[in-house]
């Protein structure tokens, strides 16, 4: 058994980018590389795609190698897992990828003389880089994290089992022990995903305050004396970056996407493209664009403040002129990447105190989306062109639920609102604000 083991992206000449699970050797997983060639990319879907499946089956093998699990053998023999290891398997996938990794070198240190690669990996544990934060025995993931695991790994067991049942020469009774423990074990994993609870959209993440949008933007001015970056490149990079997610909405990958030929500066405007597997992109991880393209508004301020960005600072850098996109890495002038980007919302977190701990690149998009229910709300536009609007400006399906998502968000704080205001008067009939 193998215990250590990370996400290896490979970068074809086609500009494909595969992802794959390796063991500390470099070696792909025999089992999970053909899953994910063919029931995830043989299906069309995207790198990303694949590496979050292939996470999910890393954390399986984790916790396979952490309960001293042979799971050929036992499938040799016509068996799968106990409820008991099913209700452990459930109670660790509560938990962060590395904290299954520090119990398998705490139960087996042989097994990790070194340290594990999947915290190597900047695609194998994205979760500490986007938090900021030191994960300790009490951390869990998000309940969509939880749940999203089980079914990928419900996937794999059931792929693996029809697999073995393919094959020739398995023995018939085996055969059909298999075949109960597939749907035993699959039936268990289905009812312990976890659903989605009454209170869960009063737990999603929130946008920021007016105070909290303001002291943001304070801290991201290059002239500010309180802006955590002393490079002047790196100053107007990140404020005109965190502008474009604030202004457009737009998801991180969207923003490190475009480039300069995507602004279009007489009609003020820029196209946001889909372009899985760019062989254009030299970043590894590709920033993918998960929505639909669309043509977006750009205000004359903006437009400005982008322009001079490519004047004054992007054109400087040498590397810069050898591609096409817009936000570039300071030095050496590359395309920006990932881990970069999010690493400006970790050093904002550290160093700014007044700023939210959660404050992150989604959260930008959530506050454009309660800016948008304020504007929709003084305009007295109605709830279905509202929809259809806020649809399109963020790249959802005409039908996607998503957008009624931020309205009932809306609507449910409005009626806190209101309902706090009738409190109040009802205790205090003098006050008549």
């Amino acid at each position: 058994m193998r215990s250590t083991y990370r996400v290896k992206t490979v970068l074809l000449g086609s500009g494909e980018r595969l992802p794959v699970l390796v063991d500390d050797s470099g070696m792909p997983l025999f089992d999970a590389t053909v899953f994910a060639l063919t029931e995830i990319r043989g299906r069309n879907l995207a790198s990303n795609t694949v590496g979050h499946v292939l996470r999910s089956i890393m954390f399986f093998h984790l916790f396979l190698d952490f309960r001293g699990i042979d799971l050929d053998q036992r499938m040799d023999n016509g068996e799968l897992l106990s409820m008991n290891e099913l209700e452990d398997l459930v109670r660790q996938s509560r938990r962060p990828i590395d904290g299954l990794t520090s119990k398998v070198a705490a139960t087996h240190p042989s097994k990790l003389a070194r340290k594990p690669l999947a915290d190597q990996s900047p695609t194998a544990s994205l979760e500490k880089v986007r938090m900021g934060i030191t994960r300790s025995e009490e951390d869990v993931v998000s309940t969509a994290v939880m749940a999203t695991r089980l079914q990928y790994i419900r996937s794999y067991i059931q792929w693996l089992v029809n697999t073995r049942l393919d094959r020739l020469g398995i023995d018939s009774q085996k055969a059909v022990m298999l075949r109960h423990g597939v749907t035993r074990v699959t039936e268990a994993i289905s009812s312990r995903i976890p659903r989605k609870s009454g209170r869960a959209l009063e737990r999603q993440r929130q946008g920021l305050s007016e105070s909290d949008q303001a002291e943001l933007l304070r801290v991201i001015d290059p002239a500010c004396p309180d802006n955590p970056w002393a490079d002047e490149h790196t100053r107007y990079r990140n404020a005109l970056l965190i502008h474009w997610l604030l202004e457009l909405g737009l998801r991180l990958g969207e923003a490190l996407g475009v480039r300069n030929s995507d602004i279009d500066t007489y009609h003020r405007e820029v196209t946001i493209h889909r372009r899985a597997d760019d062989p254009v992109d030299p970043r590894r991880d590709q920033p993918q664009v998960k929505t639909r393209p669309r043509v977006l508004p750009l205000s004359e301020r903006l437009l400005l403040e982008t322009q001079t960005y490519i004047i004054d600072h992007r054109r400087q850098l040498p590397a810069a002129k050898k591609h096409p996109f817009l936000f570039v890495a300071n030095r050496t002038g590359q395309p920006l990447t990932l881990v970069a980007a999010k690493k400006i919302f970790v050093e904002l977190r550290q160093r700014c105190s007044r700023l939210p701990k959660d404050l992150s690149a989604h959260v930008l998009r959530h506050t454009w989306n309660d800016r948008f229910s304020e504007e929709a709300d003084k305009k007295g536009t109605d709830p279905e062109t509202e929809k259809h609007i806020r649809s399109y400006l963020m790249g959802w399906a005409p039908t996607s639920s998503t957008a009624a998502t931020y309205t009932r968000r809306h609507v449910q704080r409005k009626a806190r609102e209101v309902s706090l205001a009738l409190q109040t008067k009802l205790m205090n009939p003098g006050n008549k604000k």
